[in-house]
């Protein structure tokens, strides 16, 4: 596979617009036909052409909840009502990708209604991680993942609630830029709106660099001298023993110490899982009701379960859910009066088959991905090899969406 960055992608574009419309139509192609439809939902490469702006000629990926006018957004589900509907108008994120000059060659794939952590998906098939055969990319950003890292685009879009970029990022070895809630999510289908995030992958730190600079139109000269400032949280018990040893070398190598209070976040971590799963599928339960009694059997029998527990939480469940919630975020309120970032392991291990996709590693992955989404912080992805394509990712959490901090960050971690 030739692996295009988005700086070589402008080039052809302007060199050889013809040449590029081909090639993006032959990627798209051959997506379909290596990953099938667990990759790619729409294909919009035949009407591509080079847009202006700063990013034209960049094709682009954009997560099936997103709308682009005129293609459905029916989140990889198989609802009558999404499925047979057309988007009026472009998502706030495909329009910010518009104002760049780049150009939406496909929708991606995703878990149904982004409520999964696996790209397993049972109404267009699981999707599969780029090169470990048999395993998966991660979810529920999957397709997007999968492009991206099978060099298919250099960035795709994606969407992270509890994870769903930094998982998939972590297991294909993608670069992963996680927002906050409520950044640019007009047009974008919700999962649990308090906890929805907007953001988008790229194969290198150099790809990041550019989304970031050009998204946020940081000027040239911005950026300060300033040495970031923060620890490592590194829990041995909730990631396998050869993650751990890597891992701790990486922060050890990177000059990164303990994280000073890490102890007693470490603590939340089993209670404010708790707090997230029933924070985030009563939230889901009130937008999938009503859907729910018209199209019960149209579900994915996971999805569907994981939604109708936000039915039956008592008032007390959902007040110590609230309090812990309120608990995490004033711990990251305390950390970030005298640190820039966090950073700890995304997942327990690499990527794996569908039959080792358990509850204990949703559980497991949950606590370690949980805390940042409690408290509505951002954060960026870096891979980490751990032998040949296996792969795991630390996420850098930070205090708000200052572009400045990623971008040091990507210096910081420029020898990994």
């Amino acid at each position: 596979m030739n692996f295009l960055s988005i700086k070589e992608w402008r080039q052809l574009a302007e060199q050889d617009p013809l040449t590029w419309s081909t090639k993006v139509r032959e990627k798209i192609g051959d997506c379909k036909v290596r990953a099938h439809t667990p990759g790619v939902s729409w294909d919009l490469s035949q009407r591509c052409s080079p847009m202006s702006g700063v990013w034209s000629g960049v094709p682009y990926g954009a997560k099936e909840l997103f709308d682009v006018k005129g293609w459905p957004s029916h989140s990889s589900s198989v609802l009558p009502e999404l499925i047979r509907k057309n988007a009026e108008s472009d998502s706030a994120v495909v329009e910010r990708m518009n104002q760049l000059g780049a150009t939406c060659a496909a929708k991606t794939q995703m878990n149904e209604f982004a409520y999964g952590l696996s790209g397993e998906n049972p109404h267009y098939g699981n999707c599969p991680h780029p090169q470990l055969e048999g395993c998966l990319t991660g979810g529920s950003s999957s397709g997007s993942a999968y492009l991206v890292a099978a060099g298919y685009v250099p960035i795709a879009l994606g969407t992270d609630t509890g994870g769903s970029i930094r998982l998939p990022a972590a297991w294909c070895g993608l670069y992963g830029l996680r927002t906050i809630p409520g950044y640019m999510m007009e047009g974008c289908f919700p999962l649990a709106p308090s906890f929805d995030t907007i953001g988008w992958f790229t194969r290198s730190a150099e790809d990041m660099r550019t989304a970031i600079v050009d998204w946020f139109n940081v000027k040239a000269g911005s950026t300060n001298s300033d040495a970031l400032s923060g620890g490592a949280l590194i829990p041995e018990d909730l990631v396998d023993a050869d993650v751990f040893r890597k891992l701790s070398e990486v922060v050890q190598a990177l000059g990164i110490g303990s994280a000073d209070t890490g102890a007693s976040l470490h603590a939340l971590m089993p209670e404010s899982n708790v707090a997230f799963n029933v924070l985030q599928s009563t939230e889901a339960y009130e937008l999938h009701a009503k859907w729910l009694e018209l199209y019960g059997d149209y579900y994915d029998p996971a999805v569907k379960a994981r939604i109708l527990r936000g039915a039956h939480w008592t008032d007390e469940d959902y007040a110590k859910a609230a309090e812990m919630r309120a608990t995490v975020t004033a711990w990251f309120d305390a950390y970030f009066e005298s640190h820039d970032f966090l950073v700890m392991p995304v997942c327990p291990r690499s990527s794996v088959p569908v039959s080792e996709a358990s509850g204990d590693l949703r559980e497991k992955l949950l606590r370690m991905t949980a805390p940042a989404s409690l408290a509505q912080k951002p954060a960026l992805t870096v891979p980490v090899t751990l032998s040949g394509a296996k792969t795991v990712g630390l996420q850098f959490i930070f205090k708000d969406l200052d572009p400045m901090i990623p971008l040091k960050i990507l210096d910081l971690c420029k020898n990994i």
